[in-house]
């Protein structure tokens, strides 16, 4: 199945909107940077350390997008 092309800003979007639904802070920094498997979601040093419990959905939420999706080249 072909993946739909999708920016990065859309992209932390959609990550938002999912993590609105759990117990994540708006103010939790995502970044979405390209990597060698397709892009990987960033958040600060801070996030990481205050709020695990996010870190890890922003991570499955990643795996799942990831099946969908593939960044698009700006």
């Amino acid at each position: 199945m072909a993946k739909t092309k999708i920016s990065s800003t859309d992209l932390i979007w959609i990550s938002r909107e999912k993590l609105s639904s759990f117990d994540c802070s708006p103010s939790t920094s995502i970044a979405i940077v390209p990597s060698s498997e397709g892009r990987t979601a960033v958040t600060t040093h801070r996030d990481r350390t205050g709020q695990p419990n996010c870190v890890r959905r922003i991570q499955q939420l990643q795996k799942q997008l990831r099946e969908i999706y593939v960044l698009a080249k700006d």
